[in-house]
């Protein structure tokens, strides 16, 4: 028996295939049926069931997995506390929206590196929706997205929070004075795709105020709605934090309304109860770097921010 082998095993029963198992410990599909077969082999029993397609463990395999998960633990552990910082290795799938992939992703990178240099990063980009369905189904490890862990099962560390704001391309003609929801019914709104926050966040917005919109343009990047705001195609709500430069140019502009929206919030999330040893520790440093992002903001000179804006700007809060 080695520690390898049970690694393979805990992975296979956690994303129920070899297939995914393999790509998740960086092996060949074969190599884990070796590693499998070694280890019913070292304990007499088999783990498996293997007259179905989908795996299925054996009565032994199941009082198996409970030792294997204590087992991993333990290893963990004993890993965190005797081996120094620098030897720690293994890989990290992380999901990330993109909004955080524009400000302190690349932060976030370099202190993993710098830290642990011997760990493997696989980053995916997209929506919170498919970054939490990814979470769920084993092929990610953890997500910095928007919103809150979905459930109880979740350990969810807060990565702060970013103001929205409605804005608009000089181009598509919004008046220079006080502008409210209703204002903007002439002009299309353009969202992210249904599933996603941004889309739940605006028609939140428009129900509350009622307004209602005369054409929803939807598409699936916040690159491209920002783009197609640019030219002056609709309005659409987008963090300036991101888009500095396009606003100090003029290219983009702040649409004040009297209904400001909440700064929206964002999470590092991954699963409780599972051998993820490197999830908290990426996790921790993810925390850091939205802390440092944060507070270079604070520290910024005087007219880095500059922007030209449309109607008045609200009293705080």
């Amino acid at each position: 028996m080695n520690l390898r082998n049970f690694e393979t095993f805990y992975w296979i029963t956690r994303l129920g295939s070899f297939t995914a198992a393999a790509e998740r410990v960086l092996a060949t599909q074969s190599t884990v049926s070796t590693r499998v077969r070694e280890l019913e082999q070292s304990l007499g029993v088999k783990l498996f069931d293997r007259r179905h397609r989908q795996v299925r463990l054996t009565p032994k395999g199941k009082e198996l997995a409970h030792y294997v998960e204590r087992l991993l633990e333990l290893t963990h552990e004993m890993r965190e506390r005797i081996t120094p910082t620098s030897s720690v290795s293994g890989l990290i799938r992380v999901g990330v929206v993109e909004i955080i992939a524009y400000t302190w992703l690349p932060r976030f990178i370099q202190v993993l590196r710098q830290s642990y240099p011997n760990v493997a990063l696989e980053l995916e980009i997209a929506l919170t929706a498919e970054l939490v369905e990814k979470l769920a189904n084993g092929s990610l490890d953890v997500i910095f997205a928007l919103g809150n862990a979905p459930n109880a099962n979740y350990a969810c560390e807060s990565l702060g929070a970013i103001q929205l704001e409605w804005m608009a391309s000089p181009a598509l003609g919004v008046p220079r004075r006080a502008v409210t929801p209703r204002d903007l019914e002439r002009w299309p709104f353009i969202t992210l795709n249904r599933l996603s926050y941004h889309h739940s966040t605006i028609q939140a917005w428009m129900k509350e105020n009622r307004v209602r919109a005369r054409k929803v343009i939807v598409c699936n990047s916040l690159t491209v709605a920002a783009k197609l705001v640019e030219a002056g195609v609709g309005l659409s709500l987008l963090p300036p934090l991101v888009y500095r430069r396009e606003m100090a140019e003029g290219s983009l502009q702040i649409v004040r309304t009297k209904a400001r929206m909440a700064p929206v919030r964002f999470s590092a999330i991954y699963p409780l109860g599972e051998f993820q040893p490197l999830a908290p520790l990426v996790t921790r440093l993810a925390v850091e770097a939205s802390a440092d992002e944060r507070q270079a903001g604070k520290t910024k000179p005087a007219g880095r921010r500059a922007s030209k804006e449309i109607g008045p700007r609200p009293a705080p809060g």
